[in-house]
């Protein structure tokens, strides 16, 4: 099933029209609207989500926060590592969580750094050589693939019924067109039959073809899940080729001190992370949790988890989507009741009393609608045993950082995420709460700017 933008049924926000009289300077700046890329930053940009933060952030509060070599930094909303990332380039222990499995998969690859780069360039140049061979077997798209193929000419086999008996249920043509579909999978199957060495060089095998799936598909994320026109044909072996020799070069650059910064990834669920962190062992954490915009994660890694065979059909998909933080109105369920942690707090039952408001005024009875003032809910409630578990694993004055944006996603109500959070933490056992504007980022669905904000809480000393 395809999914489409809608627009908001309002435009107007008399609470971001009062923030932006306050003229607070932003810790960055973020003129061009960019600065959660982490396409200019070597590892990171092995995979890059769309919905991640660039690694600046991490940065700046491992710096701010003067965490000594012998430290542990821990992220329990990993994503693909970013935090982890920026925690061994300063030569600093980290540990991470995720509920995707792909997520967690693509953070453990990017983190591990002990690879031999010359057996690595070999295995590369084998898997082009055959790629082409396999490739020029084909026919393909006249207007395409033919330039891609040097020297083969065209082949015989039809290509699209190669994509009619392989192509995964869960992609229909619309998500990707035949011809690149059918190069994806001769060259999945050649990197998965491959006798390697070891694990770490046939996972850096295998998140360099992963990593190049939606740049060959019709799927974009902008941010929201969209599909774009249709295109006949892409150039699978020109990506793969550009994708593992940027990855090898960064492994060849690699700062040898920074290696021996052990981490350790968890594939789980954040609200119970103490039963990875254990208890009272981090000096600091470093997040970027979801927020209540209905953005829901699995449809942002869709194609890379059926093509690593993470999830194939809907019963795997809600696996994963069980583990999350609900932060989406696809991934509400009837026998969630996080919720009631939070019942008594005076701010969220304001936010929710308001799109309850809206919701009756615009006659808003779609499935998706009537689940909005639960999501707030039950996002809030899931937040409070983050906090909860945050308190158990951090160290007596250890310190809890997180970046949060404000959001519009429900009939344009303004939700504060960081000042709720921060009550939120106060009501969960921590203390100290602290607000910084980290970031001004523009919004694609109304005239605002959306306030990224950096939210800093503690564990009590005593």
């Amino acid at each position: 099933m395809g999914f489409s933008y809608h627009p908001p049924t309002r435009t107007k926000c008399e609470v971001c029209e009062e923030i932006a009289n306050k003229h607070e300077l932003p810790l960055i700046s973020t003129a061009d609207g960019r600065a959660s890329s982490a396409d200019n930053f070597s590892f990171h940009n092995w995979y890059n989500f769309v919905l991640g933060y660039t690694p600046k952030f991490p940065d700046y509060i491992i710096e701010r926060e003067k965490i000594p070599k012998t430290g542990i930094i821990a992220d329990p909303f990993m994503g693909s590592g970013t935090t982890n990332l920026c925690a061994k380039a300063h030569g600093i222990k980290s540990m991470g969580i995720d509920a995707n499995d792909f997520f967690e998969f693509a953070a453990r690859t990017k983190l591990n750094w002990q690879v031999d780069i010359k057996i690595a360039r070999k295995i590369a140049k084998k898997m082009l050589n055959k790629a082409l061979k396999e490739y020029g077997q084909f026919s393909w798209p006249a207007d395409a693939g033919q330039n891609q193929l040097p020297l083969l000419g065209r082949g015989t086999k039809d290509h699209k019924k190669y994509a009619v008996k392989h192509r995964p249920a869960e992609l229909p043509e619309r998500y990707i067109s035949d011809a690149p579909l059918t190069k994806l999978l001769i060259l999945k199957d050649i990197i998965s039959k491959y006798n390697y060495p070891n694990e770490q060089i046939c996972n850096l095998f295998a998140l360099a073809f992963t990593a190049i799936t939606v740049p060959a598909s019709n799927v974009y994320y902008g941010p929201g899940f969209g599909v774009r026109k249709p295109r006949d044909d892409a150039d699978i072996y020109g990506l793969f080729k550009k994708k593992i020799n940027r990855m090898i070069n960064d492994l060849d650059d690699v700062n040898k001190k920074a290696v021996a910064a052990p981490t350790k990834t968890y594939l789980g669920d954040a609200r119970s992370m103490s039963a990875h962190f254990g208890k009272s062992k981090i000096d600091l954490m470093i997040t970027s949790p979801p927020y209540p915009g209905d953005h829901e994660y699995t449809k942002h890694s869709k194609l890379e988890l059926i093509f690593m065979d993470f999830a194939t059909d809907l019963k795997d998909f809600r696996v994963i989507k069980k583990r999350m933080l609900r932060g989406s109105t696809t991934n509400i369920y009837k026998e969630d009741v996080e919720g009631e942690l939070v019942k008594d707090m005076v701010s969220i039952k304001a936010v929710t009393d308001e799109i309850d408001r809206r919701l009756k005024a615009d006659e808003a009875t779609s499935g998706f609608e009537k689940q909005y003032i639960k999501l707030i809910w039950e996002y809030f409630g899931g937040m409070f045993k983050v906090f909860q578990e945050a308190n158990k694993s951090l160290k007596p004055g250890g310190k809890f950082v997180l970046l949060v944006s404000d959001s519009h996603a429900f009939k344009m109500v303004h939700i504060k995420t960081a000042e709720l959070l921060a009550e939120v933490g106060l009501k969960a056992g921590m203390i100290n709460p602290h607000i910084e504007l980290w970031q001004n980022k523009a919004s694609t669905s109304h005239k605002y700017s959306l306030f990224e904000e950096v939210l800093t809480l503690e564990r009590p000393s005593k």
